[in-house]
């Protein structure tokens, strides 16, 4: 039996001798008491002991403890030469470039990289708290099988060579038992440094099920829509923080210069100063003081950023597409709208089929069009649509052209007959859905004062320039496919589509294209792709035929039966738990996680029985978890890799498969940049057998074949094509995407462990004005070249699982809004009388989704999450500060303690996801797997979900709560965290296994 090794650091490695800091920096102390930088002084053993003798003494009144270890003469008298790596942080997903200090190979300093373009030097808790992590006593170093009951916490070390025949003869056994729709997979949710790449296991065996819980709940719903309707992914929120922080020139954009504009930058739902903190706050930070930016939050509770805010308007959970409505009458009453964009860079002009919903083609009312930008090469598509002309107060053609060149002035709000038929424009479509929407209306439904939305719109309407970013809110609520829209109807109103600000800003030389733009649509696409299927967006059909038609030949060059290979992949995408009534899922190649769940515990339509988890814990970052942990119960084996075990691994898993930190770990996968850079990621250590996250997946995929057969497998290489075979094979491959000949001919350059795209390049504002091959301005990688306000998407997604199936068609269903539209949250405060509070969620600066709950510092920091909660509700159960309050929803319970502001709304409430990894420490009396007793989402729920993504309800659903006790097992003081301090172990380990 193996157990983690646990201590206050009583086995680190001479000359590491530092135990228990309590909340004292000792490097600091020890700095100052000797006068100069010990980080660039040679230092003999002898004079370091007497040093830190002395700053033993100066400690002494401050509770310290034992801080050094004796040492021998001759070991005493070696010098230490401290190293400097750069690498790039992982705590979150934006890559911060850091300098790393190792001493004897042990890392001993992090610092953020003042040539990052957006940190600039800066790091968060996250970044710094890596090395508790990294030297955790929670970082398992060796495979570990469970050997006792699941939820025991009893584990053997194994070698790697069983542990991957053990992982392989498990799916191959489902798989030859039960099909392959018995395996299934699962990343996302924080700390994954795999995301999109499952798909490569599951088309191994055929399967077609992989839970992405960074998926359906974040980003996903807002790329579908930036895809579809602008046609590149943009996600509507801080990542691409350079589209604000701009680039400060006297360049001119309709005759404004840039440099001395009005910049207001709306930031919806959206915490950069605490989800992104080195990266989106502080490049906000620089936007604000050196741009003279302002900034409008909308958020439930008084964030960092609404504390710097212009204006801050308190919205009630769930209730944002009110407001969004609100805003768009609004523009349209005041006609604040850009009417150039509007007419002709939209689609808000064209006049909608009312039988079909979808906007008329020109050849569809007159037969005989001739449309003047069709691609005599027929290539390229570029469809001419209808409208209601002013010129000839008439319904007239509306091909796509320059502005200046347009035969037609279209109307962007009206009704018009269509050869006997009453059609109305998307615009007139858009106005009657909003008309209702007054600031009055909306201040009374979102509990906000109509005042201030009007000060708030005026302040943004009136700028020079804009963007509204919107955060994560969405993709918790059932309005993830409509609140994007309803911010991507604000922005193209008012014409803030590739101008500063903007978040629909294309970046880079890619953009710039010579041709017709074209768009893939979605991260699925490489693996719809290598199956003939999916619609490239921009080509005629015939060209999209050609190209899926060659994939097919391909295949069968291969000695397989291509077309039968494509027909699989097609019923095996229509087969994925709930795909068929939440097409959107294809985008990101999810399966829809309510409909996983009940698959499992009921057997239908059929039952997945084997798990391999990619990333941590599930129990803190879905919801119900109650109902998860049902289901998870009847796995019949799961297997997790991941650095440290989490509540998932505790009460769950079989097999657990240990991964590298981000110290250890190289790469060039991760999608944060910083402005124009992209930085690897460069190994600074290495610990006991952890794995490159990238490689462990292809050895398993590799047992999967080698048990299952190839020929049993549906496409034996596809584990191949997004993992590697070893360390080596992934450097080489990245060194490639670098430009470089080799990854060390990367890392011999220290400084310039990066790419770097030209400013010129890449900050190219309104690029869609730019004339291409065909004469014609570039617009966008949209079906109508223009930014579809109106979603064409949405409706035919709904239809026919287009533009994913093609040139198949997936069973219909409801369709799908095609423009941002009101619902009230089906748990609603308004009617809800046994739970009248409602309860939301947002990010802090110390963790990232469920990650580091085992970081000592942090947990000092946050030991237990904090309902923050305003007087004068907490008054009317008998709450103080700092009482312990149990919360309780129609799902489940969960504890937090009672944080009175006056910087959230009355009846409002918001709290973290949070989980105790020292609910199942061995220093407890008995164990749980501690994500029950502070776990926010045993309280969410699944039961709603928005029809087009299957979102659940992770925010703005209903609770009660009354004054508690803490849980036991918590752990809130500063001592009790001393097991999980750092604690070398020694491992003779220190290489790559593969």
């Amino acid at each position: 039996m193996v157990g983690l090794q646990r201590g206050r650091g009583r086995n680190w490695p001479k000359p590491y001798a530092l135990l228990w800091r309590r909340r004292n920096d000792f490097e600091t102390i020890k700095n100052e008491m000797i006068g100069e930088d010990m980080s660039t002084t040679n230092m003999t053993r002898r004079s370091f002991t007497k040093v830190a003798a002395a700053v033993g003494a100066a400690l002494a009144a401050t509770e310290s403890v034992q801080l050094l270890e004796d040492a021998d003469k001759a070991f005493a008298a070696q010098s230490v030469e401290r190293v400097m790596h750069k690498t790039a942080c992982h705590g979150c997903t934006n890559c911060c470039p850091v300098r790393v200090y190792t001493e004897d190979g042990k890392v001993v300093k992090i610092e953020g990289d003042p040539d990052g373009p957006l940190n600039k030097g800066g790091v968060c808790l996250k970044c710094l708290s890596q090395i508790q992590t990294l030297y955790s006593p929670r970082h398992v170093l060796h495979p570990m099988k469970r050997v006792g009951e699941r939820g025991q916490n009893k584990w053997e070390a194994i070698s790697w060579d069983e542990a991957l025949d053990l992982a392989g003869e498990q799916i191959a056994t489902a798989v030859k038992k039960f099909g392959p729709y018995s395996y299934w997979s699962a990343r996302g949710g924080g700390g994954a440094y795999i995301e999109w790449e499952t798909w490569g296991m599951d088309y191994t065996v055929g399967g077609c099920n992989s839970l992405a819980s960074g998926a359906c709940q974040c980003a996903m719903p807002r790329d579908f829509v930036s895809s579809t309707s602008v046609g590149f992914n943009c996600c509507l929120d801080m990542d691409n923080v350079d589209r604000f922080v701009g680039i400060v020139d006297n360049a001119e954009i309709d005759g404004k210069r840039r440099d001395d504009s009005e910049r207001v930058f709306v930031i919806w739902g959206s915490q950069p100063s605490a989800s992104k903190a080195a990266h989106g706050g502080h490049g906000l930070a620089d936007a604000r003081s050196n741009l003279g930016v302002k900034t409008v939050v909308i958020d439930p509770y008084m964030t960092a950023d609404a504390v710097k805010a212009d204006v801050w308007l308190p919205i009630r959970p769930g209730s944002d597409t009110a407001l969004l409505l609100a805003w768009i009458r609004y523009i349209i009453d005041t006609k604040a709208y850009d009417e150039q964009f509007v007419k002709y860079w939209t689609n808000i002009p064209c006049l909608i089929n009312p039988e079909t919903k979808l906007p008329y083609r020109a050849e569809e009312v007159w037969p005989d069009y001739v449309n003047p930008a069709a691609d005599a090469a027929g290539v390229y598509d570029t469809p001419a649509y209808v409208c209601f002309d002013a010129r000839t107060n008439s319904v007239q053609p509306l091909p796509f052209s320059a502005p200046e060149a347009s035969p037609v002035d279209p109307v962007p709000f009206t009704t018009a007959n269509v050869n006997g038929v009453e059609a109305k424009t998307a615009g007139q479509i858009y106005w009657e859905e909003a008309d209702p929407w007054t600031l009055d209306a909306a201040a009374k439904t979102c509990w906000l004062d109509a005042d201030r939305i009007k000060e708030a719109l005026d302040l943004y309407i009136s700028a020079d320039f804009g963007g509204v970013s919107g955060g994560v809110f969405s993709d918790h609520q059932e309005c993830s496919s409509t609140a994007p829209l309803g911010m991507l109807a604000i922005d193209a109103l008012l014409g803030r589509i590739e101008t500063p600000l903007s978040a629909f800003q294309n970046h880079g030389p890619a953009s710039l294209t010579a041709d017709r733009p074209t768009a893939r649509l979605g991260e699925a696409s490489t693996s719809f792709a290598r199956y003939g299927l999916g619609w490239t967006t921009g080509f005629t059909k015939e060209e999209n035929d050609r190209k899926l038609d060659k994939v097919v030949e391909g295949w069968n060059e291969k000695g397989r039966d291509g077309e039968q290979m494509r027909r699989y992949f097609f019923q095996s995408r229509c087969d994925t738990l709930g795909a068929n009534a939440h097409k959107g899922i294809h985008q990101w190649q999810t399966c829809a996680p309510k409909e996983l769940r009940q698959a499992i515990t009921t057997g239908e339509p059929y039952r997945p029985r084997v798990m391999y988890e990619m990333s941590g814990n599930k129990y803190a970052v879905m919801g119900p978890s109650l109902q998860w942990k049902d289901a998870f119960d009847q796995q019949d084996f799961v297997i997790q890799q991941y650095p440290n075990m989490t509540s998932f691994t505790i009460q769950s898993v079989d097999l657990f498969l240990p991964t590298t930190e981000w110290l250890e770990y190289d790469s060039y996968e991760a999608p944060g940049t910083h402005f124009n850079r992209h930085y690897a990621r460069c190994a600074v250590t290495h610990l006991g057998e952890t794995v490159n996250p990238f490689v462990s997946p292809y050895q398993v995929g590799k047992s999967v074949v080698e048990h299952l057969g190839a020929e049993n497998c549906f496409d034996p290489d596809a584990f191949k094509q997004p993992f590697f075979e070893s360390t080596e094979a992934a450097r080489a491959a990245w060194a490639e995407q670098m430009g470089r000949s080799s990854w060390d001919e990367m890392l011999s350059d220290i400084d310039k462990r990066y790419t770097e795209v030209p400013l010129s390049q890449y900050m190219v504002y309104k690029q869609y004005e730019g004339i291409v091959s065909d004469g014609l301005p570039r617009g966008f990688a949209t079906m109508s070249r223009k930014v579809e306000v109106y979603s064409e998407a949405m409706l035919r997604l709904a239809r026919t699982g287009f533009p994913y199936m093609y040139p198949y068609e997936q069973p219909s269903c409801d369709d799908y809004s095609p423009i941002c539209v009101f619902k009230e949250p089906t748990e609603s405060p308004l009617t809800d009388t046994e739970y009248p509070l409602v309860i939301t969620t947002g990010r802090l600066p110390h963790f990232h989704h469920g990650t580091m709950r085992h970081a000592p510092f942090i947990r000092e920091l946050m030991p237990v999450p904090e309902l923050r909660i305003n007087p004068k509700t907490a008054a009317e159960y008998g709450i103080e500060h700092l009482d312990w309050v149990k919360i309780t929803s129609r799902r489940g319970s969960s504890h937090a303690r009672a944080y009175l502001t006056e910087g959230i709304a009355p009846g409002v409430l918001i709290t973290e996801r949070f989980w105790n990894p020292e609910c199942f420490d061995d220093t407890q009396s008995s164990i749980t797997p501690g994500f029950e007793e502070c776990g926010y989402n045993v309280m969410s729920a699944d039961e709603f979900q928005n029809p087009v993504f299957a979102t659940n309800s992770y925010r703005a659903f209903t609770v009660k709560i009354e004054k508690s006790t803490r849980p036991e097992r918590i752990w809130i003081e500063s001592e009790q965290f001393a097991p999980f301090m750092p604690a070398l172990r020694d491992e003779p380990v220190t290489k790559e296994v593969f």
